[in-house]
């Protein structure tokens, strides 16, 4: 297996957890200085009202004061526990409240900060390039397809990625990104964003978002009291409350920003170098960061909530006005460009404000044309592998498996990438793949669709995708699948469950449900329904407590290779169980069946989900062995296993074929 080096992606997501919990001791300690400035803002407020109080016409009344004034505390325990009860009752509810408005995904954070999102039938031919090289590196890193906006209004050059989990991830550019940035450039920005999905820093910062507005909520409180209120006798109380507020929440601006940065700046040089690795050109990032150097508008975003998610962007969105270089949430320019290019001589190349759009456009044309043509015929799909490389290769894609995905995506025919534009479109290709791929009699299944009211003109539809889709290989059907997700997704919910139900109708027409039919079920369910927790916890640390879910994925390897071959399926099934001897000695018994039971393939697949890293790399080394063991993987091993690993939340690349 993988040892703890940077460039494993299980010992990568085991640091991105830990990071979790010192987040969580940065954050106890930002309360408790926010709670001390509170506490102490009002005692002194208070003595200064004592002492002007003294100055009073009436001495009996001055006498009063003065008496209060000499024996004033200025530490009280009781009234500090009552607000520091208040306070920490108040940031934990406005934190909560956020981290449940986040749990439905990066989009929601897209959208926060003005975001639009960018249909797949978009005219702009800028946001179909932007919309094309996301898909390129989702289908080169095994992931499904992120959400992809645009922020119309930003004129600076930036980007980000945010999101709990793979199954909810989006990315989002700048205008300013897409009119300034060649294709290369955009590849190499895209990479950054996606080695931070894969990495596990998309989840960490959208939680930091939420535990971070507890904080900034009291500093934005002090803020709107100032905007909304006039100096008058009767407000002035309210006016100095703001005022408290207002200072008190720039500490705790303070104390986010210091966690921004403590998160964010190693973060951004090992993206840095993870989207190298993944596109082997350093110069396309190295280029669009100097272009952000260069440019009038750099990367700064004018969202007047940016500050709450200025460590998302890959580079500065926001400066502290106080102090920059301290509070800056990313290494310097500099240092990051000459980490890429060690050549650079520090001068910024002068960036026009006005792109030329006519040009871009044309390139984008040109650069699509030369992939679908340089595509040819998908050769049989056979792969000769290491066992032992597979971990190497989950959350660490190669160029060569970006070319794999240019491949894949110059395969498909425009007629059917328009047919990904529309949801309901989107949802008759997914009934086409069963209706033409696994059933030998058709007319059963269009049935089924009459019978689920599905309109005619839809059926018409579905049979003409069917159509096409026999033209295709068999290893392009799971990547249409994930290229469909999008569409799908803008389906509302009444229209998502009825989907849902006639793929569950498809499914049971012949009584039979095949590898294939249970790879895009699992992940429709997964992709169209699953909400995460943003604070959800690993379960299962221990190999005892899923052995018999580890099992279970082997044996269904083991029948899904070797068809009609109990023996083989033996010596696959074993080969994988001995690459965990922790659970091995229990010497498990194979009893070879073709009807493999996928309901408990998919229980068994959610309680793994639930396990360490530790374990789950493990069993995605065991499966491998398990594929592989004849040396050569079918299609039907290669979606299970990649099935697997998505389910685990490690991403598998493509498997490349044997040319």
């Amino acid at each position: 297996m993988a040892d703890n080096s940077p460039t494993n992606f299980f010992y990568r997501q085991e640091q991105a957890r830990k990071n979790t919990r010192k987040l969580v001791a940065l954050f106890i300690m930002a309360v408790m200085l926010i709670i001390a400035a509170i506490y102490f803002s009002f005692r002194l407020i208070y003595y200064i009202y004592l002492s002007t109080s003294v100055y009073h016409t009436n001495l009996a009344t001055s006498n009063y004061y003065s008496q209060k004034i000499n024996n004033f505390p200025f530490w009280d325990p009781s009234l500090f526990l009552l607000i520091a009860g208040i306070v920490t009752l108040f940031i934990s509810i406005a934190s909560l409240l956020k981290m449940n408005q986040l749990q439905k995904g990066g989009g929601v954070i897209a959208e926060m900060l003005g975001g639009r999102l960018i249909v797949k039938g978009s005219s702009d031919p800028l946001e179909r390039r932007f919309l094309n090289v996301v898909e390129e590196m989702s289908i080169s890193s095994g992931t499904p397809v992120p959400l992809a906006y645009i922020l119309e209004k930003e004129k600076g050059i930036n980007a980000f990625a945010a999101g709990l989990t793979l199954h909810d991830s989006a990315i989002a550019v700048t205008r300013g990104m897409l009119d300034h940035l060649t294709r290369d450039e955009l590849q190499g920005v895209i990479a950054h964003e996606f080695s931070h999905i894969l990495n596990g820093d998309a989840r960490l910062n959208t939680q930091l978002i939420g535990i971070l507005y507890g904080i900034l909520v009291i500093g934005i409180v002090g803020g709107e009291i100032l905007d909304q209120h006039r100096l008058t006798r009767t407000s002035i109380v309210v006016l100095s409350a703001g005022v408290i507020l207002a200072i008190v929440g720039y500490t705790g601006s303070f104390m986010g920003r210091f966690i921004q940065c403590a998160v964010s700046r190693q973060k951004e040089l090992l993206a840095d170098a993870s989207a190298v690795q993944f596109t082997r050109n350093s110069i396309g990032l190295a280029n669009a960061l100097k272009k952000i150097g260069g440019y009038i508008h750099g990367s700064l975003v004018q969202s007047s909530t940016v500050r709450q998610a200025s460590h998302l962007f890959i580079s500065e969105s926001s400066i502290d006005f106080f102090f920059p270089e301290l509070l800056a949430t990313h290494p310097p320019l500099l240092q990051r460009i000459r980490l890429l290019d060690p050549s650079f001589d520090g001068k910024y190349p002068k960036i026009e404000v006005t792109p030329a759009l006519s040009k871009a456009a044309s390139k984008y044309v040109a650069e699509y044309n030369k992939y679908k043509k340089a595509a040819s015929l998908s050769p049989a799909f056979l792969v000769e592998a290491q066992p032992e490389s597979i971990i190497n290769l989950v959350g660490n894609p190669t160029d060569a498996h970006i070319d794999r995905g240019k491949s894949i995506l110059a395969l498909i025919p425009d007629s059917l990438k328009q047919e990904l534009n529309v949801s309901q479109s989107a949802a008759c290709l997914i009934y086409a793949l069963f209706v033409g791929c696994e059933c030998n009699n058709k007319e059963v299944q269009i049935d089924v669709l009459r019978k689920a009211l599905v309109p005619e003109k839809e059926i018409a539809e579905v049979i003409h995708i069917c159509n096409m889709l026999s033209e295709l290989g068999q290893d392009v059907r799971l990547p249409l699948v994930e290229l469909a997700v999008p569409s799908l997704l803008t389906l509302t919910s009444p229209g998502k469950r009825n989907f849902l139900r006639i793929i569950n109708l498809l499914v049971e027409a012949d009584a039979k449900v095949t590898l294939f039919e249970f790879t895009v079920q699992w992940i429709l369910n997964k992709l169209l329904t699953a909400t995460e927790n943003i604070s959800s916890k690993i379960s299962f640390f221990s190999y005892f407590q899923v052995a018999s879910d580890i099992f279970i994925l082997l044996k269904a390897l083991a029948w899904a290779g070797n068809t009609g071959n109990a023996e083989k399926a033996k010596k696959a099934f074993d080969a994988g169980a001995a690459r965990i001897p922790e659970i091995a000695d229990r010497k498990p018994d194979f009893l070879y069946d073709e009807n493999i039971s996928f309901k408990d393939v998919g229980h068994s697949l959610d309680q793994l989900s639930r396990s360490s890293f530790k374990i789950k790399q493990a069993v995605i080394d065991a499966c491998a062995h398990c594929a592989f063991s004849d040396q050569t993987i079918t299609v039907a091993e290669a979606d299970l296993l990649r099935v697997i690993s998505l389910a685990l939340s490690c991403p598998l690349p493509p498997f490349l074929p044997v040319n």
